[in-house]
């Protein structure tokens, strides 16, 4: 059967599905909706208003650009890949073509920045130094999820311009204090530590076998998956304890929160401690994917109660 035929039996609502997986829809879940609500909260101290959903519309679209333009950077380590869901992705199927793919990432950014830009004009120049790194993230002339260390700066600065969009729309629609944004850089340090820096460690130690085998020189890859894991454990440590000191120093917060916050400390501690160890002793995928799953489920866990702690 050739490539024609097989295009032929592709369905319309086949189609439609591989855009919409392409676009990462629990990525956006977890870090453009449960993220944006967490730091909106730790900073106005109050439930977001309705507008609000304006903001993180335009988030959740311009992401889904990125996530499309990923999985187009990807292609070829994601051919090479052990894992269903990577190997089974709809680029490397053929479900969706790779001008397809990126119609749909041009649409969905600039739809994404007309929504900035009606919001507010530092909300647009932040996303669009988003759309821009987000793009070169993936793709040449830098494709920085190929350079060692860079991979991790990359998620710093992108945590710091989605900080500072949500400060820009705050001070342009609710006027908050400079007091709620200084205490808010406590939970700006565990996005920069836990999310940016520990987190992508851990994706990058997963994905090793297949960077190693495409080419990809990832921070793991280049200095090996010892170093790697090390750094996970210590930046995810640090990432933790940011976030947990105003909650008993600068919040005035509820003993259970309090309680919640510390069993989830020593939990997660516990278990990435183990699975780093493990990982340094000798490496092992299934290890690497379960601490990558564990940090998702972790950072899920940071942002519910880091939401709950503003709005109490």
């Amino acid at each position: 059967m050739n490539d024609r035929e097989k295009n032929q039996e592709i369905t319309f609502g086949q189609k439609l599905k591989g855009h919409f997986i392409i676009a990462r829809p629990l990525q956006l879940v977890w870090l453009d909706i449960f993220g944006a609500l967490a730091i909106y909260a730790i900073l106005a101290q109050h439930a977001p208003k309705l507008h609000f959903g304006l903001f993180i519309l335009c988030s959740v679209i311009a992401d889904a650009g990125a996530c499309t333009i990923n999985d187009l950077g990807d292609l070829e380590s994601d051919r090479l890949s052990y894992e269903p869901s990577r190997k089974l992705r709809p680029l490397v199927t053929g479900l969706v073509s790779k001008k397809a793919a990126r119609n749909q990432a041009v649409i969905l950014y600039s739809i994404g920045l007309a929504i900035a830009f009606y919001l507010d004009l530092y909300i647009f120049l932040a996303a669009f130094l988003l759309v821009l790194i987000s793009y070169q993230y993936s793709m040449k002339p830098l494709k920085m999820d190929g350079r060692p260390v860079i991979s991790q700066l990359f998620w710093v600065g992108f945590g710091f311009l989605y900080f500072f969009a949500i400060v820009a729309y705050l001070r342009r629609y609710e006027n908050i204090p400079l007091s709620n944004i200084y205490n808010g850089l406590y939970f700006m340090m565990t996005m920069i530590l836990f999310a940016a820096v520990a987190e992508t460690l851990a994706k990058d130690l997963r994905d090793l076998e297949n960077d190693r085998a495409s080419g990809k020189n990832t921070t793991p890859s280049h200095y090996g998956h010892k170093p790697a894991a090390i750094g996970a454990f210590v930046f995810s440590l640090s990432g933790m304890v940011f976030w947990a000191i105003p909650y008993f120093t600068a919040y005035e917060t509820h003993i259970i929160l309090q309680s919640l916050i510390v069993l989830i400390v020593i939990l997660w501690n516990i278990l990435c401690f183990r699975l780093c160890m493990s990982i340094y002793k000798k490496y092992s995928k299934g290890k690497a994917r379960k601490l990558h799953i564990g940090f998702i489920l972790t950072l899920t866990c940071i942002f519910t109660l880091t939401f709950f702690g503003g709005i109490t």
